[in-house]
Order: C-alpha cells, then sequence, then structure tokens
C-alpha cells in the first residue's frame, strides 16, 4: 500500500513538472517565426491559445508477478476539477482497467505527507533558527 501511495505521489509530481514544461513549449511555439518564400522570416500572429485542459502521462513498465506481461499505466489529471484517474493497459491485449480515481483537491492543501527526514517542516524551522542567528 505505501509503495502505491508513493508511486501515485511520484506520478503526480512528475504531472506537475510535464504541466509546467507543456505550458512553456506551448507559449514558445506560439511565437516561432515561420520563412517565407522569400526566405524572409515572418511571425504568424494566432490568437491566444486555450492551454489544453487535461494533462496525461503515458509510462510502461513489467508486471513484477510476470516479467513478461508489459504494462502501460496512463494517468489523466484535470486541473479544474482537482482530479486524477490512473489506469493499467496490458500492452498484449489493449484491455485498460481502472486502478484509481481520486479528488485530490484536499491532497493539495497538505503541507507534508508521508514525507521522510528533512520534511518540509524541519527544513522551514533550519531555515527560521539560521536567520535569527545572523
Amino acid at each position: 500500500m505505501k509503495r502505491k501511495v508513493m508511486y501515485l505521489s511520484l506520478l503526480a509530481f512528475s504531472l506537475l513538472i510535464l504541466g509546467i514544461f507543456v505550458s512553456f513549449v506551448w507559449n514558445q511555439v506560439l511565437a516561432q517565426p515561420i520563412n517565407s518564400l522569400g526566405g524572409i522570416p515572418q511571425v504568424v500572429v494566432r490568437p491566444p491559445a486555450e492551454p489544453p485542459k487535461w494533462l496525461v502521462d503515458f509510462s510502461s513498465y513489467e508486471d513484477p508477478m510476470n516479467p513478461v506481461k508489459k504494462i502501460r499505466v496512463i494517468t489523466v489529471v484535470d486541473p479544474e476539477s482537482k482530479r486524477i484517474v490512473v489506469y493499467h493497459e496490458d500492452l498484449a491485449t489493449g484491455q485498460v482497467k481502472l486502478l484509481s480515481s481520486r479528488n485530490i483537491q484536499n491532497d493539495l492543501l497538505l503541507d507534508q505527507f508521508n514525507a521522510v527526514s528533512p520534511t518540509p517542516s524541519e527544513i522551514e524551522k533550519d531555515i527560521r533558527r539560521f536567520k535569527n542567528q545572523n
């Protein structure tokens, strides 16, 4: 159970990083110059694009109980509703199974959960102590 929670936590963190990266790339693509036939760069002005509403991540691994079996994990995060859904897809058969679904709104309010030392609160205390000494 702890492994599953840790896995989902790492997955949520990687999705956050992926979302930041997609947002950055999305903004860079909108301002890229496009060469015309005459070789003079032309800037294409587009109306502001709406970023994707859902973040989706695909990762694959071997089933620990059966190393021959390949599994794809599909994670969908809806930032608007603060929900995460995780599916397993058997790559041999294409069968998709819902593994987990939850509202993460309250999870995002936690400063720390299942954290190892140094925890965020310990680091914060150390920083305050260091600032007070100087």
